[in-house]
């Protein structure tokens, strides 16, 4: 059997912002959907992000829907679970679920297993870090209900971080997730990985395009084949991603450089993103710099200023990093500044932010994740 892995479409990103980057995300999906469709893979597993917001415009439903309907009547299963962009703070339905209610796709993200054929799946919605000690559990529990299926190949699907792989940083330890799996079908890193646990295969088959300037510009997505003794995967490269362009220049040579630009275009199938970073002592304009060039880029320009106050003053340092390092002076314990500033904080800027953020403190209090 061959199953095709994708994860982190991120469909509606730049929704309302910027209606070529928009586009850029459901080419990626629905050329992902065609290559599924070309390769007669017998189901399709989505490890979460499916959206980029939980409260997504309708075009990404849209899209979303049309092409798992078009699985569908090609009869290919599509399983999902969820990642953080799919579920709202505020307790209600995510929206993918609407695919489940259709009957055109099955969410594996409770943890109960699933059985195609000889093959079964079974998987969790994204947890979060303070909630480690629970998703653990929850692991264990779910390794226990497949290994009591008669399926022949186990999959499980998970949207997690994991620490130990590389320089990832994540909510759990490779360690702590269960052996006697065949596949782990992982998402959340947006960079294509694989890795060993017992003797089954891991993958992030990383984002379909990709969505921050430090994700790699080759995409991609899985197609693995189960029926041989041991997952093979082949690497399907994605053809429809913008690509991007990155240039340091200081000011006095900011003119050069947008001649050389414009001089050397060629042609893509999309405009290339365009990031120029000019090192520059004062602030100054860059709408007419990007106006020359926006026919041919999207343009950003980032101004890294120097010499202020006497002093050499680089590209802003790791805001997060270091508002937890002062949030933790203050309250004294890491896990909840990050609780602090990464979910209740997030909870307090919904419209709904009274139900969200007193339902969010009520939980974790209730549920013990954080001590």
């Amino acid at each position: 059997m061959i199953i095709g892995h994708m994860s982190d479409t991120h469909l509606g990103a730049y929704a309302g912002k910027d209606d070529e980057r928009e586009q850029d995300y459901y080419d990626a999906f629905r050329e992902a959907i065609e290559v599924f469709v070309k390769d007669h893979v017998k189901l399709v597993i989505h490890s979460g992000d499916i959206l980029d917001s939980p409260k997504p415009y309708g075009t990404a439903m849209k899209v979303l829907v049309e092409g798992v309907k078009l699985l569908d009547e090609r009869g290919i299963q599509f399983l999902f679970t969820l990642g953080e962009h799919d579920i709202s703070n505020v307790p209600s339905t995510p929206h993918p679920y609407l695919l489940d209610v259709l009957g055109v796709a099955k969410y594996v993200g409770t943890g109960e297993p699933v059985i195609i054929d000889d093959v079964v799946v079974a998987g969790l919605h994204k947890h979060k870090r303070v909630e480690r000690e629970m998703l653990c559990k929850k692991l264990d529990e779910v390794a226990r209900r497949v290994s009591q299926t008669d399926g022949k190949r186990r999959i499980v699907v998970l949207h997690q971080g994991l620490t130990g792989l590389r320089e990832f940083v994540g909510e759990i330890s490779k360690d702590d997730i269960p052996a006697g799996f065949d596949y782990y079908a992982m998402g959340h890193f947006h960079v294509p990985y694989e890795f060993r646990c017992g003797k089954g295969l891991g993958a992030y088959p990383g984002a379909t395009h990709w969505v921050d300037w430090d994700d790699p510009e080759t995409t991609s997505i899985n197609l693995v084949d189960l029926s041989g003794d041991e997952p093979r995967i082949n690497i399907v490269r994605l053809k429809t991603v913008r690509p991007k362009i990155e240039k340091d220049t200081k000011l006095e040579e900011l003119d050069g450089i947008l001649q050389e630009l414009a001089s050397s275009i060629r042609e893509n199938r999309k405009k290339p993103c365009l990031l120029l970073k000019v090192e520059t002592d004062r602030p100054f304009d860059p709408r007419p710099s990007e106006d020359s060039l926006k026919n041919h880029y999207i343009v950003t320009i980032r101004q890294v200023l120097k010499k202020v106050g006497g002093e050499v003053l680089q590209e802003a340092p790791d805001v997060n990093a270091e508002l937890v390092r002062l949030t933790e002076n203050v309250i004294g314990d890491k896990d909840k500044a990050e609780f602090a500033l990464f979910e209740l904080l997030k909870a307090l800027s919904d419209e709904d932010w009274r139900k969200g953020a007193l339902e969010l403190v009520w939980n974790v209090f209730k549920e013990g994740k954080l001590k």
